[in-house]
């Protein structure tokens, strides 16, 4: 009876220590993986130190090191505490290139050389071979393996699951990019100067194992890292603006900087470009995957919905799809309140994804048998609810047109307006800030996503058109394109298209609206999108414009999930600048603007001529 009576006690035992583990309860080992080509990878296992039971693996593959390394354990195993809590073996791992990893330096988001050369190495394979390592050499694992990560960190977790590791049974992939012409470094043709900091980093040679750093940035520059952590931030727009043309970058960015060569080297979406497309890589997936991500992700939400895309044909199991108001990888902090910018969208929004993260990896890797998530699961960031799809929802295409008196017409003006245009000067010294504040951030700040574009509103090269007070709610789903007849004195411009929700101006105010910030009458950008106009028509072969031709320029925003709500008003903006987000278009046509002189920068006149119209998915009955 006694016997029976302890090993009651030390089953109860166990279970209650496998529901309430601390990082103290857990131990660190260091190992050297090595891959099919001999190349050996840094890997830093944290398993339970309690051995009586078999827990399945976590494992993230990151290019910004596995930190901490040596005998120190990490503050955090992971951002889930319920996983932590619960017991799992979780392993980072520094991918090839980087860190304390040997082999070739990195290359951004590398193509998959091996889906068409068996012995050529990539991604895919070393993530084969360390999870074949896993599975055979570490104590204690339950036989299942899930990978998961955020931005970079989603791209490696995406290329896990191309993997077809048997034991391989979950893959959460947040945030990824996927595809560097058209997120992060560039966007459809135009530069990201807000990202200028990290190419160092992306494109430094590592000699040897290194913990990092082992690039060395510009005092000039560095001295922004400086005053951003001080919160002494320094004006970027004068900074950017100062320095010029970006032939003149030589001072910041070296030519020994091989990203940096390669971004010069091909401003076109050129055969180099296109390799580093990962949708053609993606195919015959046979483990369940969530995608996860955030309507208001400046960063990555191209990789967001085009991974999605792309995965869900090509899984031969099930794919999970969560998009909530978050901003790049906010999901990741348990905050009770939800703020992106100034606009607050709920309580508990983190947490209850968390909880979803947690049930998603717990049925598959531990034999649970929670329903494991609805198929979509869309925040409305109008309505600030949840929605939830067995597919993607159907949509009908609303029009809006631009029409006289700076209206957006639910009805083609036709032919009693063919003539009318709206037109602005743009002129590359005084770009249009991309926010009101003259704050420095690490990448763009996230506030962009949803600021208030009053500022904007009042700008001459600005045009602006708007709805009237909507008389019913309107929710639109999916992707935004706004078809644009278009001309310039010029050959070359930048076309920046924002579609804003703006609220009512007898708006009262909420307990949850931050500190002196006037919410009546608020223009919360929703979207926007952008295109340098010589790829108007291929991204391949750019061509300038013919001055005072009226040329189609088709500006494409991404996708949203919003409702315009009853009493406010639809408005879109249309600009030539985002400054210093972007680089500034010469507005004459120079083959490669890397090359361009700071004489070949000019004023232009743009016109947008009426028949122009933003399209826009509305929701229909399910």
């Amino acid at each position: 009876m006694r016997q029976r009576i302890l090993v009651l006690f030390m089953l109860i035992s166990n279970f209650l220590s496998a529901q309430d583990f601390t990082v103290k309860d857990y131990k660190k080992k260091e190992v050297y993986i090595k891959t099919r080509d001999g190349v050996e990878l840094y890997t830093a296992i944290y398993q339970p130190k309690d051995n009586t039971v078999k827990y399945p693996v976590l494992l993230t593959r990151t290019p910004y090191g596995s930190n901490p390394y040596g005998k120190e354990m990490p503050d955090e195993l992971m951002y889930n505490d319920l996983l932590v809590r619960k017991g799992y073996i979780f392993v980072y791992q520094d991918i090839r290139g980087r860190s304390m990893s040997d082999g070739e330096d990195m290359v951004n988001l590398k193509p998959v050389f091996s889906q068409k050369n068996k012995i050529k190495t990539d991604d895919v394979t070393d993530t084969y071979d360390t999870l074949d390592w896993l599975v055979k050499n570490v104590e204690n694992n339950n036989g299942n393996v899930g990978m998961y990560g955020n931005s970079y960190r989603g791209w490696t977790a995406l290329m896990g699951s191309l993997s077809r590791h048997p034991a391989l049974k979950a893959v959460q992939i947040g945030a990824p990019s996927i595809n560097d012409y058209f997120e992060d470094f560039t966007r459809y043709g135009l530069f990201s100067l807000a990202y200028t900091p990290i190419i160092d980093w992306f494109g430094t040679p590592k000699t040897a194992r290194n913990e990092g750093p082992w690039w060395k940035r510009n005092l000039e520059y560095f001295s922004f890292y400086e005053n951003y952590a001080n919160k002494l931030d320094k004006d970027s727009y004068e900074f950017f603006l100062k320095k010029g043309a970006l032939k003149n970058y030589g001072d910041l960015l070296s030519d020994k900087n091989y990203f940096w060569r390669y971004l010069k080297n091909h401003p076109d979406y050129d055969q180099a470009r296109q390799e580093h497309n990962t949708v053609q890589y993606i195919k015959d997936i046979n483990c369940p995957v969530l995608i996860v991500g955030g309507w208001n992700d400046e960063q990555n939400l191209y990789g967001i919905v085009n991974a999605y895309d792309a995965v869900v044909k090509n899984n031969k199991k099930s794919t999970k799809y969560i998009v909530g108001p978050w901003s790049h990888g906010d999901y990741v902090h348990n905050d009770s309140l939800t703020y992106v910018g100034n606009i607050y969208y709920g309580r508990d929004i983190n947490s209850g994804y968390l909880k979803e993260e947690f049930d998603f990896f717990e049925h598959y890797l531990n034999h649970k048998t929670q329903q494991p998530l609805a198929n979509i699961s869309f925040f409305d960031t109008g309505k600030k609810e949840w929605a939830y799809y067995e597919k993607l929802p159907k949509t009908v295409q609303k029009d809006f047109f631009f029409s006289s008196d700076e209206k957006l017409a639910a009805q083609d003006p036709g032919a009693a307006q063919k003539d009318v245009f709206f037109e602005y000067l743009s002129d590359p010294k005084k770009p249009v800030p991309y926010i009101e504040q003259d704050n420095y951030n690490l990448f763009v700040a996230k506030s962009f996503m949803t600021d208030d574009q009053r500022f904007a509103y009042k700008r001459p090269d600005v045009l602006t058109f708007s709805t009237e007070v909507l008389t019913d709610d309107l929710t639109i789903t999916g992707k935004i394109e706004a078809l644009l007849k278009f001309s310039t004195d010029h050959t070359d411009a930048d076309i920046i298209v924002k579609l804003i929700d703006v609220l009512p101006m007898d708006l009262k105010p909420q307990k949850t609206d931050k500190p002196g910030i006037k919410m009546n009458g608020y223009q919360q950008m929703i979207r926007s999108g952008y295109i340098r106009g010589r790829y108007r028509d291929d991204f391949s072969a750019p061509k300038p414009f013919i001055p005072g031709a009226v040329t189609n320029v088709n500006v494409e925003l991404l996708n949203i999930n919003h409702t315009f709500k009853k009493g406010h008003k639809i408005m879109v903006q249309i600009q030539s600048s985002l400054f210093p987000m972007f680089d500034r278009n010469p507005q004459n046509y120079v083959p490669n603007i890397f090359k361009a002189e700071d004489s070949d920068f000019v004023k232009a006149n743009h016109r947008i001529y009426s028949g122009s119209k933003i399209v826009l998915p509305q929701l229909t009955a399910q």
